[in-house]
């Protein structure tokens, strides 16, 4: 069954509206896409890395809640959870803080199985870090044969 492997930072957005938190929910660009392609029923899985934390176990436990496979979302025994604050103005257009506390800048993962017709999603953070982007292209490379 043809399937969509997302690959990309998960992060926790704080929302905050009138200066007050308003709400909390996992993030990122490619994350916010295979939720919703899981929710959708699509056969989906993500790449990432969690802190080791209740932050780190919330995203994953909104990934498997949602339809989408985490089997491949490292997490790091001396890491925390990225967290983003995101403070949104009359219109709802948001302005970010970023925050984010791992000992070492590289994303490790184990490579999912992919197969003919399969799609790789990635894009925004994980495919400008100058850091992760040589992990990302060595797995579209994988990817490609």
């Amino acid at each position: 069954m043809r399937k969509v492997i997302g690959i990309g930072e998960t992060v926790l957005d704080i929302i905050f509206k009138g200066g007050k938190p308003i709400e909390a929910v996992p993030g990122g660009s490619s994350f916010n896409a295979v939720i919703s392609l899981g929710r959708a029923g699509v056969n989906a899985s993500f790449i990432s890395e969690a802190g080791n934390d209740r932050i780190g176990e919330y995203v994953i436990q909104f990934l498997r809640d949602n339809g989408v496979n985490a089997d491949n979302v490292s997490i790091f025994p001396e890491s925390k959870s990225p967290l983003s604050l995101a403070f949104l103005d009359e219109n709802n257009n948001a302005d970010y803080i970023f925050y984010k506390d791992h000992p070492h800048d590289q994303l490790e993962f184990a490579t999912p199985e992919i197969n003919p017709g399969d799609i790789v999603l990635f894009g925004s953070f994980f495919a400008l870090n100058p850091v992760v982007r040589p992990q990302v292209a060595g797995f579209l490379e994988y990817a490609k044969e």
